[in-house]
């Protein structure tokens, strides 16, 4: 009898450690994504995770409503197990997955379910030279986000070609027959020794389709055997294409008309840079906005990347540089730039060997002449970028030189220069006393597009009793996208120094400047371009009243052109513009 207590005190103690240990191992299963959206038309992977499970034997049943493939059972003997499913219309749909096992531990079985939100499939709205130049793919973005691509469209290939290209890094894309269809236009991706300048243009379907040689044209002329190490494609609301090319000391711009896979005629015009060198036309792209302005991005390989702008409709193509690339720390850009394109907002994007990347307009600083750039997309093997929308706008409107507040009499004068504009509206000039809160004390229409300097005034009359008055400058773009100066402060008390004039003006070589004052005190002359860049600085002891300061040798470096001249005392400046011939 003792030996029989024993066993069934044995076997009551494994009965409740068997148990407790199955209690406390309940079975579970999860699903992953959890309520993902997802594109119709797109494969999307699912894994199920089984937790708790004793043993090894798992079946995996899935059910998925509405899908192409709504149910799959399988038997990975696994604690996970995933399944490719995909939703050909948009809607709301169910996916579950239950785990289950028989043996030894008994029936274990645990089921999970989820949403998945199908949208309609977005069609590319960029295009990129990908797989090192040897496939087209398209994305979709949208103003710096990124939504889906890249998706291969086809492969390039060269029928007829007597370069002996195999791959592009020269990609375009007209909106003939509308912006979901067109028809894309290539260059052969030849070597840069022996071209002898000679360019071929191949063209094909929207989804490459009929791919047919549609030209080719000698760059440089048949006189000239310097070979081409730049060639790049962009293409005009218009219908033109436009190649940009270069041998390294020279640009050349060739445009001609689309007419789907038939053959074309080519047209060349003199290109000129200004403040940039063709030298840097290494690598880059162009792309053409609505305006007919062509943007080139100039990239040497060695971490100078810079756009240029310069429109196409004069007899010859002037290239202005406006911006060099930095990174979102403001560090030079460093990589190996090749492609440019709108998206339909009018931002810009860029490809580089390590992927898509966004030019933020937000970031443009006018007196630095700079404008980040962020990585958008990471990925290998792109080439050229292209897209078929013109926009009007474009994401780097304004580019902002001088902006002054100085006090004539009883009034605020609010002076301003613009490096460049694209489609700008108008102009508001934002008064505060404090510096913190902003009223609008008044606009100014802008003149909307130009590449040339552009000067501006506005009147304040002062009525405040405020010893400081702060003023900003607001650009608001025709699509109501806006950007906020520097602040600049008018100080209006203390001020010993009254007035100044300057004789004669404009000047030659010597300058006067008559400067009262009430009593004895140290004042700053100095001297500035439309760009903001100090080129004057002289230091004055004023006596009390009556002061003429002559200005001859600091003068004797300044090219013809305007100039502010400002007058900097301990509690403010004054400022008026001079001009040398």
């Amino acid at each position: 009898m003792k030996k029989f207590t024993n066993l069934k005190g044995f076997l009551t103690l494994f009965l409740f450690v068997f148990l407790t240990a199955n209690k406390s191992s309940a079975q579970t299963a999860s699903l992953s994504p959890t309520n993902p959206t997802v594109t119709a038309g797109v494969a999307t992977n699912f894994t199920a995770t089984a937790t708790g499970f004793c043993g090894s034997q798992r079946h995996y049943t899935w059910t998925a409503t509405g899908s192409t493939t709504p149910s799959v059972v399988v038997q990975p003997d696994a604690n996970t197990d995933t399944q490719t499913f995909t939703w050909a219309s948009p809607g709301t749909y169910t996916l579950s997955v239950q785990i289950f096992r028989t043996g030894g531990c008994g029936t274990q079985s645990s089921t999970a379910s989820t949403t998945v939100t199908v949208v309609a499939a977005v069609p590319p709205n960029l295009w990129a030279s990908s797989s090192s130049g040897s496939q087209v793919s398209g994305y979709n973005v949208s103003n710096g986000t990124y939504i889906s691509g890249p998706t291969n469209i086809f492969a390039f290939t060269f029928p007829g070609t007597t370069t002996g290209g195999t791959t592009s890094a020269a990609l375009g894309r007209n909106a003939q027959g509308g912006v979901a269809n067109g028809y894309f236009y290539w260059l052969p991706n030849t070597s840069s020794t022996g071209n002898g300048g000679v360019v071929e243009v191949f063209a094909a379907t929207a989804l490459g389709g009929t791919p047919t040689r549609i030209g080719s044209f000698d760059v440089n002329g048949a006189g000239n055997p310097n070979d081409l190490g730049f060639v790049r494609l962009g293409m005009a609301g218009d219908g033109k294409g436009w190649i940009l090319s270069g041998d390294g000391t020279t640009l050349y711009a060739t445009s001609f008309l689309s007419n789907g896979v038939n053959a074309v005629t080519f047209t060349n015009k003199a290109v000129s840079l200004v403040g940039g060198l063709a030298a840097t036309f290494q690598n880059g792209d162009v792309c053409v906005d609505g305006n007919n302005n062509m943007y080139a991005l100039a990239n040497n390989g060695s971490g100078v990347t810079q756009i240029f702008i310069g429109s196409l409709s004069n007899p010859t193509v002037t290239l202005t540089k406006k911006w060099d690339l930095v990174d979102p720390a403001n560090v030079q850009f460093t990589g190996t730039v090749n492609g440019v394109a709108f998206d339909v907002l009018g931002s810009l994007y860029i490809t580089t060997g390590a992927g898509l990347y966004f030019i933020n307009q937000a970031t443009v600083n006018g007196p630095a002449g700079t404008v980040q750039c962020s990585l958008v997309q990471a990925q290998t093997g792109l080439q050229d970028l292209a897209s078929n929308v013109f926009p009007a706008q474009s994401t780097l409107p304004v580019r902002l030189g001088l902006f002054t507040v100085t006090k004539q009499g009883n009034n605020a004068i609010i002076d301003w220069i613009t490096l460049t504009e694209a489609n700008t509206d108008h102009f508001e000039i934002e008064r505060s006393f404090d510096g913190i809160n902003y009223t609008t004390a008044g606009t100014k229409s802008a003149a909307g597009n130009s590449a040339s300097e552009i000067i501006y005034q506005y009147v304040d009359p002062i009525t405040t009793s405020s010893k400081i008055v702060y003023y900003r400058l607001k650009t608001v773009d025709i699509d109501a996208k806006n950007s906020l100066s520097k602040i600049v402060a008018l100080r209006l008390n203390g001020i010993k120094v009254k007035n100044f004039t300057v004789f004669p003006n404009p000047f030659t070589s010597d300058l006067k400047v008559e400067i009262s004052s009430d009593k004895e005190t140290s004042v700053t002359i100095r001297i500035s371009n439309s760009s903001g860049q100090q080129i004057v600085s002289r230091n004055v002891l004023l006596q009390s009243g009556e002061n003429i300061i002559v200005l001859t040798s600091e003068l004797s470096t300044l090219q013809s052109g305007m100039y502010m001249l400002e007058v900097v005392t301990e509690k403010g400046k004054m400022t008026q513009k001079i001009i040398k011939r």
